[in-house]
């Protein structure tokens, strides 16, 4: 409960409700708490049927989560879909990690369906193409006569970074280069916080959506049920975003439009990567921690407590255009 008196400590007193019968349309004002929604799609209420794209944007320029680091071990290749796309997410025989994308530009054979690691490198299994991972040339075509490779005989690498547990990959629309860093979150790793809980889900919303929620304070009075706007210290400086409240008991932290770190004074820290799975559906990721002498279960409690405040906001973002 000290998260919670912190909240409304920055918000005023907070009103919940709890989820009518499932399938019934949700009563607002505020938005019913039910965290099951996270993990549970067939909860979900989606009355909104507009044709085509309900969102303009693209898939944005950004760090994105591709993989739990634990999920890719020494010569394991992965199989996903992010930035409207497949890649394939590989860990070489050196132990870095690469992403590129999935189809071999020889004749199209996945790469992950049967493709093996050697090095640092992934030979694709059609005709035995090894393109490497850092740049995605083809470096050896292993038949015929020619010694020379084309030059146009290589799948797009993505610039990757590995840290807090995840594997981050550089998405640009123009293959441009990364213009800020992932942020390394000391919590995470330090013996004086407990072991992080990873809370995941997928949610039909745009990428800037979910960023843009952050600084939206009007939406806690009527979604969250809080009777007041929080006061904040908002700093802006390029990609990197920061809101200051509760006298400082909140700070929230956002990189590019993907990362998030919030800090709850003395309860919680946790990182946010919200993933682009297309324009139209992102791929959330919470990693939390809590210090140690809050209790074996305080980074647990402190995800159940945030699961039931972005519950609120499924319904709105899933129905909204």
């Amino acid at each position: 409960m000290g998260g919670l008196r912190r909240m409304e400590g920055a918000l005023g007193e907070i009103t919940t409700r709890e989820p009518g019968p499932a399938g019934e349309m949700p009563v607002g004002f505020p938005m019913p708490r039910d965290p099951e929604l996270l993990t549970d799609a067939g909860r979900r209420i989606h009355v909104t049927r507009r044709p085509g794209r309900r969102f303009p944007f693209p898939v944005p320029n950004g760090w994105f989560a591709v993989a739990e680091s634990g999920d890719v071990g020494v010569g394991d290749v992965r199989a996903v879909y992010y930035f409207g796309r497949d890649i394939v997410v590989f860990r070489g025989e050196d132990g870095a990690a690469h992403v590129v994308d999935a189809h071999c530009p020889h004749l199209g054979a996945h790469l992950a369906v049967g493709g093996r690691v050697e090095g640092d490198c992934l030979r694709c299994p059609f005709h035995g193409w090894l393109f490497e991972g850092e740049e995605g040339r083809c470096v050896e075509i292993p038949y015929g006569e020619a010694t020379r490779i084309p030059p146009l005989a290589r799948t797009r690498a993505y610039p990757v970074v590995e840290r807090n547990g995840l594997v981050f990959a550089w998405y640009h629309a123009r293959d441009g280069a990364p213009f800020y860093e992932v942020p390394e979150v000391g919590e995470l790793g330090d013996p004086e916080w407990l072991e992080p809980v990873l809370l995941e889900f997928e949610i039909a919303v745009a990428a800037e959506d979910m960023a843009e929620n952050n600084v939206d304070y009007a939406h806690f009075a009527f979604v969250h049920g809080s009777d007041a706007v929080p006061e904040t210290e908002f700093v802006v400086d390029g990609t990197y975003k920061r809101t200051v409240s509760g006298d400082g008991a909140f700070v929230r932290e956002g990189f590019g439009l993907g990362l998030g770190l919030l800090r709850i004074e003395g309860f919680t820290t946790f990182l946010s990567s919200t993933t682009p799975i297309d324009e139209e559906h992102v791929h959330v990721r919470w990693l939390f921690t809590a210090p140690a002498a809050n209790g074996p279960d305080a980074a647990k409690e402190a995800a159940e407590m945030l699961a039931g405040g972005v519950s609120q906001d499924i319904a709105i973002w899933e129905n909204k255009v």
